[in-house]
């Protein structure tokens, strides 16, 4: 049950890159001989290949995600299938494809406690090689994919057909890209409670250039499209200035999604620099910044609101704030500690922080409604008394006469009178 592992190491010369395929060939060979697909470590090179995004084979700079994109998000045309299949015969199957554009292998399914273990900041052992068997140590297919180039006439460039690939039926997806970049996790993936799946992306080495100007690219597009967007929402807040019916549900609006942006913010940032991501203190203290920076967030709008209640400046930022998300989630998507953040749960961080903060808005608005009808009770029994006391003063009476009309026999008028008959 020997293992045999042999790093490639990538070269220009057409000769070394032959006698590299030849050896990743011999390593399938007597790898998968002992019955396990998940076998060896993890390279960040494997023939002319490597990790996307030029990180390190390590799963502290591995993004994990599904996708494997070029550096506009988008995926090119790929083949895939499923089997029994390793991260080396992936990478000789695919260096047997003559305009492939890189590949994928992993699976649904992965010990997490492993990778953990790998990728934690502190403590953990994030420097060393990864053991796929490890990481993989449940028994499974893998998937491997394989993207491909388009042919002149725009469709993709048909399998070749090998020795290796004998047995699949790999099955084709198109797609509009043309390169791989990056890996990514689509948005869907923050609202599970964690990530059931890992992959591994390549690139081929030679497009690590162009790669990083389709990014700078991509960015300078996002950039222009925030000053569009920001622009787009002072005019949307000059318009709807006055409508206090919509602004007071955007409030909460706001309020809710900021705790679930801050939630994930505090969460990666605790990820970074926090000792004990797994105790009780990272998601005391996860909490404790969510509502600090929620409340620091609302201040601008506070201040203004109590400057002009019809300013367009307050409903202009509420939807600045309101959409902030998309853009955070899209970035941290790329994010090599994703499954870190996910497994978190930085969402739950979140909404414990808006209910908490609900339940005191809630209870500070009952004591305030509470001191009012105080105030109104003093004021009203203070008027009742006054009212009384000016009432018995103004009334009139005829106590004087009658009192003078008395039988002169018992009373004499002016004899132990009120100072009212004198």
């Amino acid at each position: 049950m020997g293992r045999l592992l042999i790093k490639v190491v990538p070269s220009p010369c057409h000769l070394c890159a032959t006698a590299q395929v030849l050896l990743c060939i011999f390593c399938v060979v007597t790898g998968e001989s002992t019955g396990s697909a998940a076998w060896g470590v993890l390279f960040k090179t494997m023939g002319r290949f490597q990790l996307t995004g030029n990180t390190g084979s390590t799963l502290r700079e591995v993004n994990g995600g599904r996708l494997c994109v070029n550096g506009f998000g988008k995926s090119p045309p790929f083949y895939h299938f499923e089997g029994h299949i390793s991260l080396q015969r992936c990478s000789a199957i695919t260096h047997q494809q003559p305009h492939s554009l890189g590949f994928r292998w992993g699976r649904k399914g992965f010990d997490y406690g492993v990778y953990t273990s790998y990728a934690r900041a502190i403590g953990g052992n994030q420097s060393a090689q990864v053991d796929l068997g490890l990481l993989y140590s449940a028994p499974g297919n893998f998937t491997c994919t394989i993207f491909v180039a388009n042919d002149p006439s725009g469709q993709p460039f048909p399998f070749t057909k090998s020795n290796l690939s004998e047995g699949y039926k790999p099955m084709i997806k198109d797609g509009p890209a043309h390169s791989v970049c990056f890996q990514r996790w689509t948005m869907t993936e923050f609202f599970r409670p964690f990530v059931s799946e890992l992959w591994f992306c390549y690139m081929p080495t030679t497009g690590e250039a162009s790669c990083q100007e389709n990014a700078q690219s991509f960015y300078m597009q996002g950039k222009i499209f925030v000053v569009v967007f920001v622009f787009f929402l002072a005019v949307l807040g000059w318009i709807m200035a006055d409508m206090a019916e919509f602004e007071t549900p955007l409030v909460w609006f706001t309020q809710f999604l900021l705790n679930m942006e801050f939630g994930l913010l505090s969460c990666g940032f605790l990820l970074e620099w926090w000792p004990d991501t797994e105790g009780v203190s990272f998601y005391l203290l996860a909490y404790i910044i969510d509502v600090a920076a929620t409340w620091l967030a609302f201040i601008p709008y506070r201040v203004m609101e109590s400057i002009n209640e019809n300013s367009p400046f307050n409903t202009a930022y509420l939807l600045l704030m309101a959409f902030s998300p998309c853009f955070l989630m899209e970035f941290m998507s790329y994010w090599s500690h994703f499954i870190l953040l996910v497994g978190h749960q930085p969402l739950l961080v979140g909404f414990v922080s808006f209910i908490t903060w609900y339940l005191a808005h809630r209870y500070l608005q009952y004591l305030m409604e509470k001191r009012e009808e105080e105030d109104e009770d003093i004021q009203r029994t203070k008027s009742q008394k006054s009212l009384d006391q000016g009432s018995y003063m103004s009334v009139p009476t005829d106590e004087p006469a009658e009192c003078c009309k008395a039988d002169q026999a018992w009373l004499r008028c002016g004899d132990r009178l009120p100072r009212s008959c004198v």
